[in-house]
């Protein structure tokens, strides 16, 4: 059942994004809400956690983005097409959100939008030209048909502005981006993407949902794929971002074809997702997921599918780990079971030690974390230094593990 207060009681808040990153179609405000007309699976926390972006665009639409050579920082834009195209802008200013325009791009010739290190991680650019159709049109910024500075994007038309769609720009620490319109210029070498780059087309099903901001506020975010778990009428999968867990399910509501798929999606598969986040409290939020994307393995992709799996204490004082996808289960030989978000990091605070470490968040916001030093793990065996976080001055405390056979 769900807790006294209903299930918000007991999901915690998401990180709220900041910086650069545009939540579309929906207001800047507090969404921290009553659950009362929320649709969620009658479901302790605790029950599903033991179930064993960026917009993830296709790129077919010809819009090609990539990264300069380091010497060049700018945001540039190529037009390959046979026609001049008009380019405008928009990101998130001292002001507030921002668009500027036009930029005309000669065919086969660059234009340079902001010159210099860009130093927001998100931009946001319209291209207008009859020759090529601009898609995927999500996120709304004022624009003018004359050249414009327009800081605010709500109530466009009430001060003589035209309302359109704009598409995203995710630098991911990049300092230079190159967007060729049209798609037809040969690639440079030293224009290449990395790696993270070359799996975009793995991807979400494209599959009709709600505009954004339609359950929440429109959210994009990186982290991790946990995983599903299947509960009989209801399947709920789960991501882990920046210490924070976030649900979503067939009636959050996710369409049932994206819920289908993260579930033959393997556990801890790094992803950008995108959704309205529509509760969040104390460290966990639901999130009505519209679209995803595969990115690239982080560095500790190698430690956590080592820990995947049964684990029992060698001394048999500590009882046994279940580590599935990114969840932690400690189970005391007194039958007490806790269950913790598991986080890598470097180091753990307050330690003074160094090394690949756990953050362990618990299920329940009124226990402590953990965090704990990852000091060997391998097919067979597992060792963690389990250190006080509290100030309190205790003594490390070594655990070695088995894998249980």
């Amino acid at each position: 059942m769900p807790p006294p207060g209903g299930y918000c009681v007991g999901v915690s808040a998401l990180i709220e994004a900041t910086g650069s990153l545009k939540m579309k179609n929906s207001a800047e405000c507090d969404i921290q809400e009553s659950c009362a007309d929320r649709s969620w699976p009658d479901l302790n926390l605790i029950q599903m956690l033991s179930g064993g972006p960026m917009i993830a665009r296709t790129f077919l639409f010809a819009i090609l983005v990539s990264a300069p050579g380091a010497a060049l920082a700018e945001l540039e834009f190529c037009n390959s097409t046979d026609d001049v195209a008009s380019v405008a802008i928009g990101y998130k200013g001292p002001q507030g959100w921002t668009s500027e325009g036009w930029w005309n791009v000669d065919p086969g010739d660059c234009t340079v939008a902001i010159r210099g290190d860009l130093p927001l991680t998100h931009y946001y650019y319209r291209v207008v030209s009859p020759s090529w159709t601009f898609d995927h049109e999500r996120y709304m910024f004022c624009t003018s048909q004359r050249v414009f500075t327009i800081v605010g994007d709500t109530e466009c038309e009430a001060r003589g502005h035209a309302r359109e769609g704009f598409n995203e720009i995710a630098l991911e620490g990049r300092s230079a981006f190159t967007v060729e319109i049209g798609g037809g210029a040969p690639e440079r070498e030293d224009d290449r993407l990395p790696s993270l780059f070359d799996d975009l087309l793995d991807t979400s099903p494209q599959v009709e949902s709600d505009p954004p901001g339609t359950h929440g506020d429109f959210k994009t975010l990186s982290g991790l794929f946990s995983h599903c778990a299947d509960f009989g009428d209801e399947i709920v999968c789960f991501f882990t971002t920046q210490g924070w867990v976030i649900g979503v399910a067939e009636s959050g509501p996710t369409p049932l074809p994206i819920i289908l798929d993260l579930e033959d999606r393997p556990v801890n598969t790094p992803m950008q997702f995108s959704g309205d986040v529509f509760e969040e409290y104390d460290g966990r939020a639901l999130m009505a997921l519209s679209d995803y994307m595969v990115t690239s393995p982080d560095e500790y992709a190698a430690d956590r599918a080592a820990m995947q799996g049964v684990w029992e204490d060698v001394e048999g004082s500590a009882g046994r780990l279940d580590v599935f996808g990114s969840f932690l289960t400690q189970i005391y030989p007194d039958g007490q079971t806790d269950i913790n978000v598991m986080h890598f990091r470097q180091g753990c605070p307050g330690s003074g030690g160094d090394g690949v470490a756990l953050r362990l968040t618990p299920d329940d916001p009124a226990d402590d974390e953990q965090c704990a030093f990852l000091s060997y793990v391998d097919g067979d065996e597992l060792d963690l230094l389990y250190v006080d976080t509290t100030g309190s001055g205790a003594a490390p405390v070594p655990i070695s593990y088995r894998r249980a056979r």
